[in-house]
């Protein structure tokens, strides 16, 4: 995330939190939920780490998509559930590794 901004935004209300995504990534409502039940729906249950996982996977769309020269966060149809699973397969497997170099 930008400068990790405030680590307070991960604690702020649900719709500032949306706003924040709607302003910074242009996500609307629905692909919010999504990623937001998605998240929690597979091994995400804290609220905190969850919006930290959001931030991230968002970010990482950002720069994957302008690579392909997309000015727009945009993700077709049954693609958002794709990339979440994708991220958070790649996520998983580097926290393990880090967790094995201790």
């Amino acid at each position: 995330m930008k400068n990790d901004l405030n680590s307070d935004l991960y604690e702020w209300p649900d719709l500032a939190f949306h706003h924040y995504c709607l302003q910074m990534y242009r996500l609307n409502r629905g692909t919010y939920n999504t990623i937001d039940q998605w998240l929690f729906d597979n091994g995400y249950p804290e609220i905190k780490r969850r919006r930290k996982m959001i931030i991230l996977f968002l970010e990482r769309m950002v720069k994957m998509q302008a690579e392909e020269g997309r000015k727009f966060l945009s993700f077709g149809k049954g693609n958002l559930i794709v990339e979440l699973s994708r991220f958070a397969a790649e996520h998983h497997r580097h926290a393990r590794s880090v967790l094995a170099a201790y």
